[in-house]
């Protein structure tokens, strides 16, 4: 019975459940193929694989974004497909940088409000309150001179900070991001490395990224996945990172270089499934 009430409590602490989940964007070719994974709260989490191989498929899965063909999911004990509204209420979403006009005729206060009221209804008034919560999530990221600059005059990093911001703003539980290092130099990578960090430290958020590049958050994560349409593995990073495995993943082998903590990390350069 001891083990039974575990097991069950467990489960319970889960953030992020995923069950055999499928997926086809014309019903013949599957993106995804039979992923199942877990996510704990509080932890922060990666999803590594070739251009191509699903990862962004399957982040638009978990907030609702899009239904899979097969299998269950879970965020935070709701199914996104059936109750996108509520699951992206405790979402905060970081899309690609591309995905978004890098040329957007809006100020940067308008883009970082767009997280909140997106979240309010098509009808909602922006109050003080959502100002001030937009001020302290740029604030937050280390970027308060921004708020009143066109979105368009800043740097690609600068534009990544205030995305973030805009994640942030909606005050989540879960942190999901989309490729956050991209277009950015080193110190800024290791400013937003910085904020995950302490967002999982010292809020317990839960944060699932997708990175091409791992390495600047590797001995940060909790768990790693390797993915490429199905699940390679999927665990902690030092387990996950075996020459095997990164073969698997994409294809050919990947050259390594070994950290003095016993890290593998993988020299990456643009790879496609």
């Amino acid at each position: 019975m001891i083990a039974a009430g575990k097991a069950k409590e467990e489960i319970a602490d889960m953030a992020i459940k995923v069950r055999r989940v499928s997926f086809s964007y014309d019903g013949k070719v599957e993106v995804l193929k039979d992923v199942s994974f877990r996510v704990g709260r509080g932890k922060f989490a990666a999803i590594m694989g070739p251009n191509g191989s699903g990862k962004s498929t399957l982040v638009k899965i978990l907030i609702g974004l899009l239904k899979p063909t097969s299998g269950r999911v879970e965020v935070m004990g709701m199914d996104p497909s059936k109750d996108p509204m509520s699951v992206q209420r405790m979402v905060g979403y970081m899309p690609q940088r591309d995905s978004i006009s890098k040329n957007l005729p809006v100020k940067v206060s308008e883009v970082v409000l767009l997280g909140r009221m997106s979240r309010k209804g098509p009808f909602s008034v922006k109050t003080p309150s959502d100002i001030r919560e937009a001020k302290r999530a740029l604030e937050y990221v280390g970027v308060p001179e921004l708020f009143s600059r066109p979105f368009s005059a800043l740097s690609g990093g600068q534009q990544q900070k205030v995305l973030l911001a805009r994640a942030l703003a909606v005050d989540p539980q879960i942190l999901i991001l989309d490729e956050p290092f991209s277009a950015m130099d080193v110190p800024s990578k290791d400013s937003i490395v910085d904020i995950l960090n302490d967002l999982k430290e010292e809020r317990g958020m839960t944060i699932v990224t997708v990175v091409h590049d791992v390495n600047p958050i590797l001995h940060h994560l909790d768990l790693l996945m390797l993915l490429n349409h199905r699940l390679i593995a999927f665990g902690p990073p030092i387990e996950v990172l075996t020459s095997g495995n990164l073969l698997e993943t994409y294809g050919a082998p990947v050259r390594t270089v070994t950290c003095e903590s016993g890290y593998c990390h993988p020299i990456l350069g643009d790879t496609h499934a």
